[in-house]
């Protein structure tokens, strides 16, 4: 009886296992690109992520699902004629980031990311 009492009051708890969630500010440079779309210089940049599980959520580059590893956190998009559309790469041990759009207004950053300790304090 104690058995499958036990075992009933620990399946809930893999069946409903939460997907982890982390929220990430990360520090770098955004490639300034002039009128040609060729780059003309760089300037300081701070993006804010979060990644749900296996899918980014980010309010100006949407929502995507991601490649993860024990190495690194990826996905890529390619547009039509074969060029990146859209890419992130993170490395998950020493934070790196880059980030490329190439979808009509191009955009490149590069920095690199720690936990937001605001949000983890909001939950």
């Amino acid at each position: 009886m104690k058995k499958s009492l036990l075992i009933i009051l620990l399946l809930p708890s893999y069946v409903f296992a939460e997907l982890l969630s982390v929220d990430l500010i990360c520090r770098g440079d955004a490639v300034i690109y002039c009128e040609d779309m060729s780059p003309c210089g760089t300037e300081p940049a701070m993006e804010k992520i979060k990644i749900d599980g296996n899918t980014l959520v980010h309010k100006a580059l949407g929502n995507h699902f991601l490649e993860i590893d024990a190495t690194t956190v990826s996905m890529e998009e390619l547009d039509d004629d074969g060029s990146i559309g859209f890419s992130l790469n993170v490395d998950r041990k020493t934070g790196a980031i880059e980030i490329v759009r190439g979808w009509g207004n191009p955009y490149r950053f590069i920095g690199n990311c720690e936990l937001d300790r605001l949000e983890a304090f909001k939950s």
